[in-house]
């Protein structure tokens, strides 16, 4: 007997309904664990899809608004299995956003129940919400009682709401990255069912229309239940034929179901191997190898492979060495490793509405090639079939289309960079016969983040450990050691090499300078600045550093605050501010290309991370002069010498405000210490990871020839 099917539905009830019930009459399993609720569109869809797989968590204050009836603790503990097909329904073009969260318009009319009961009401606030007409909308808001008898957390959710329709481009980019996603996925429509005026719904059908041009253009199974209805009959078919046409009868979902199973599911056999099993196998093939060894101390070339060019820190760093090592490909030294190939980069994405481009102009400046991965052209590959078809879809693009790059390129070594890009690449440039494959891990491991855990990565690393000419990297002996424990490698098994950091700068835009100027003139009797560079999500925690902050300006009234980044939490953070009454004390920044210049204006810098690598801005702020205070995440303790140039509190997970207050104080009153910190800190940092120090280990390390990094003294008994 043939072995159940996994399956997994992702849209409305339409679809999944008659899912869940097909586990009775047919051999499949309804694979729906992580499922948190229905979705219409394309970019809620691949939201759900990211969530499935641990790359997505909702702001908590969102969550009512894309899964009011789910415990998202509980679905945190789970993981997704990879099911063998997914199915996924794309019904509606209206897209309803909060910052960068896709939520549901059934979800938000139930939320805010009283506000949308007035119709004239909500056709006005839908009109003003097109991302366009803020000001307009937020005046409009003001003026509605319903509104003002909002909580402040939902106030903000209102207001930044916006509404607008997906496009082809759009529509275009979801789909490229739900099915680079997927190892196999059959995308769904909605039935073009007839009004009683023998009409389609021209909005529907245009959609419709849509969904069928752009998956033709890209060559997607695309599967309209049009034909299934009007052979089933729309009257029987559908459960409100004579009302909105939206939902199907429980024996035409049956039928539905039929359909689908017979066309995809049946043809499709049994899984033998998961995705897993089918990558560790892959690898396990060049367990034997032997690359061959270059005779010159000379790097002849170095592929940097990572998944995008975002604002982030792992990002940040690699473009740097990347550009440094460019540079100094024109300087000629015998006595030291030099690059004397190509320097290229490899991405995944570079999607400029996620902000995935933020670095790519530096690296353009510096004239480095930068190539998107799912863009180069594909050709053939040595690794089995039987293996190819189970891989992670990532995983395949990759063999199928940087593989053969990599083959003509022959760089002596690929760089890559975190666990998305190595699950993605690794195994392609094994296939392209890389001499040197340096994996670069960036924080904790995935077992300590279990929001970015995938079912692949643990036996992926296992068999890269045993894989000649590999070698593992990471910026901290924290995250070094709990790699080695959670792969149970021997403790220098993984080399560590800090983070570089570079000067920046305290230059600040006119528009920069005026709101300084604005807001010393509102805290005139301020006498220390301390301030925060980080991004505004859960794991910075910056409620708390609000809460510490709160304390402190009771503690020493003489207090102001400046935070600097953006993200999903920054507006619900700025309304906690005026909740604990410190907002006329507090400066947001939003996200600042002159971080330079904000550091500039700052006595002292505090950082509550919950999880950390290196923390680079704990470098930045020492080299700016200025002493910090953070918590003892990942390898905080590695970027700062406690007491000296800074201070560590005593936990992550709890720090105690009455410790931080003691720092706190200690910097705010005794100056002649601050600035002796300040002196020490900007010592220590340029002596410890200024580029000239960094970047040669960086190259021992990409030779072959590094040995590990040695632990400050004061920083070990920390």
């Amino acid at each position: 007997m043939r072995e159940s099917t996994r399956i997994t539905a992702i849209g409305s009830c339409r679809i999944s309904t008659p899912f869940k019930a097909a586990s009775s009459t047919h051999p499949v399993i309804n694979n729906t664990g992580r499922i948190y609720g229905y979705t219409h569109t394309s970019a809620e869809a691949l939201q759900q899809v990211r969530f499935l797989q641990g790359e997505f968590t909702p702001p908590a204050e969102i969550a009512p608004l894309l899964m009011p009836n789910a415990d998202i603790d509980l679905l945190a503990d789970t993981t997704h299995p990879t099911s063998d097909i997914y199915f996924i329904e794309l019904s509606s073009a209206k897209e309803l956003r909060i910052a960068d969260t896709q939520v549901q318009l059934n979800y938000v009319t139930r939320h805010f129940t009283d506000f949308f009961a007035d119709n004239r009401r909500s056709r006005d606030f839908w009109r003003l919400a097109d991302g366009k007409q803020e000001h307009a909308k937020r005046t409009f808001l003001d003026k509605q009682d319903s509104f003002q008898a909002l909580t402040t957390c939902d106030q903000g959710l209102l207001q930044n709401l916006t509404r607008t329709l997906s496009t082809p481009e759009r529509l275009k980019r979801d789909l490229t990255e739900i099915r680079d996603h997927l190892p196999s996925v059959i995308f769904v429509t909605h039935c073009n069912a007839l009004t009683a005026a023998h009409e389609p719904i021209a909005s529907r059908a245009k959609y419709i229309a849509m969904v069928e041009g752009v998956a033709t253009s890209l060559g997607l199974r695309l599967f309209n239940p049009t034909a299934s209805m009007q052979a089933f009959g729309q009257h029987a078919a559908m459960s409100d034929a004579e009302t909105s046409l939206s939902h199907y009868s429980e024996d035409f979902g049956s039928f539905l179901f039929d359909g689908l199973f017979e066309t995809y599911i049946a043809p499709s056999h049994t899984r033998t191997l998961t995705a897993s099993a089918a990558l560790s196998q892959s690898l396990a093939q060049f367990q034997n190898r032997s690359p061959v060894a270059s005779i010159s101390p000379h790097i002849g070339g170095v592929a940097f492979i990572t998944g995008s060019l975002g604002a982030g820190g792992a990002e940040r760093q690699m473009t740097r060495l990347a550009v440094e090592m460019k540079r100094n490909q024109s300087i000629s030294d015998p006595d030291h490793i030099g690059i004397t190939g190509p320097v290229e980069v490899f991405v995944s994405t570079l999607s400029p509405e996620r902000g995935r481009d933020f670095f790519l102009p530096k690296l353009q400046q510096a004239d480095i090639p930068v190539s998107v991965i799912s863009e180069l052209p594909a050709g053939p590959t040595a690794l089995p079939e039987d293996l190819l078809r189970f891989l992670p879809p990532q995983t395949l693009e990759a063999v199928r289309r940087l593989t053969p790059h990599l083959s003509v390129m022959r760089p002596e070594v690929a760089y890559i960079w975190q666990d998305g890009a190595v699950l993605g690449t690794a195994l392609a440039a094994l296939a392209a016969n890389i001499p040197h494959i340096v994996i670069s891990l960036r924080g904790m491991p995935p077992d300590l983040r279990p929001e970015m855990m995938k079912d692949e990565y643990f036996d992926m690393y296992c068999a890269l450990s045993k894989i000649p000419g590999v070698t593992f990297s990471a910026n901290t002996h924290a995250g070094a050691n709990a790699y080695a424990r959670w792969l149970d490698l021997p403790t220098d098994a993984i080399k560590v090499v800090h983070n570089a950091a570079e000067t920046i700068t305290a230059d600040g835009s006119d528009l920069e300078q005026k709101r300084w100027e604005k807001f010393v003139k509102s805290t005139p009797d301020a006498d220390f600045t301390f301030g925060a560079v980080f991004r505004f999500d859960q794991n910075k925690r910056p409620h708390m550093w609000l809460e510490f902050a709160a304390a402190a300006m009771v503690a020493h009234p003489c207090s102001r605050f400046v935070l600097v980044g953006d993200g999903n939490l920054l507006p619900a953070a700025q309304s906690y501010a005026e909740e604990l009454g410190i907002a006329h004390r507090c400066l947001f920044i939003g996200k600042s290309r002159n971080v330079g210049y904000w550091l500039s204006k700052m006595d002292a810098l505090g950082l509550t991370s919950r999880l950390e690598g290196l923390p680079n801005v704990l470098i930045e702020a020492q080299l700016a002069g200025i002493p910090v205070i953070s918590t003892p995440a990942g390898g905080a303790s590695e970027a700062f010498i406690p007491n000296q140039t800074g201070f560590l509190l005593g936990s992550t997970e709890q720090p105690q405000l009455a410790q931080f207050l003691g720092y706190f104080l200690t910097l705010a009153t005794n100056t002649a210490q601050r600035e002796r910190m300040g002196k020490a800190a900007a010592a220590f940092a340029s002596e410890n990871f200024a580029m000239d120090c960094i970047l040669p280990k960086t190259l021992q390390l990409l030779s072959g020839t590094t040995a590990p990094e040695a632990v400050h003294k004061t920083a070990a008994r920390a």
